[in-house]
């Protein structure tokens, strides 16, 4: 047992030494999110707040810089996006596999937003679920419809999977009358009186 700390201590070394933990942290230094060449990971010992700010930094101002989300996904992670309504509005896609796939679509979207923001951490309910490296946040965005002007407001429930440092999986639940109706996809009723 004594052998036990120098040699792990021993290897620690080596590995540092060789490059192994080659991540450079986030701004702060206490962050658990690192950057590894053009991608970003969680490092060891991350808790549910620092996957909500891992998912969140993907997110957050994809508008302007689309190709930013898959940078923090797995080679073959999906976004899917479950109330999409692909089927009769084809500028929308209920699932995209992959960080080419994932990239697309965002920057096909990119067309449609801009100045896209989400809410900040301190407000978003976080919960990690009995699944292993599976987690609920609720959260909001806001931004810019680019052809109108107009606020785009949305109200987000995501099921986020980790796996291997990097987002697996999204599943992300939205609005869809509220994306319809500022897209202007759709006209609202004039309210008839009885």
């Amino acid at each position: 047992m004594k052998l036990v700390k120098p040699v792990m201590f021993a290897l620690s070394l080596a590995m540092v030494a060789s490059g192994v933990f080659a991540d450079t942290p986030a701004e702060n230094g206490k962050s658990h999110i690192v950057q590894r060449g053009d991608y970003k990971y969680l490092a060891p010992g991350y808790d549910t707040e620092d996957v909500a700010r891992f998912f969140r930094e993907s997110l957050n101002g994809w508008s302007e810089t689309p190709a930013n989300v898959a940078r923090y996904f797995t080679p073959t992670g999906t976004f899917e996006l479950a109330y999409a309504p692909a089927d009769d509005f084809p500028i929308f896609s209920r699932s995209n596999t992959g960080r080419e796939n994932i990239t697309r679509y965002f920057t096909e979207m990119s067309a449609y937003l801009g100045r896209l923001e989400y809410s900040e951490i301190k407000n978003w309910t976080q919960l990690k679920t009995n699944e292993p490296g599976t987690y609920v946040f609720e959260y909001t965005s806001r931004g810019l419809i680019k052809a109108t002007g107009g606020e785009y407001n949305q109200k987000f429930i995501s099921i986020v999977k980790v796996a291997d440092g990097q987002i697996s999986y999204v599943r992300e639940y939205w609005d869809p009358y509220v994306a319809l109706r500022d897209f202007n996809l759709i006209q609202r009723t004039p309210a008839t009186s009885n």
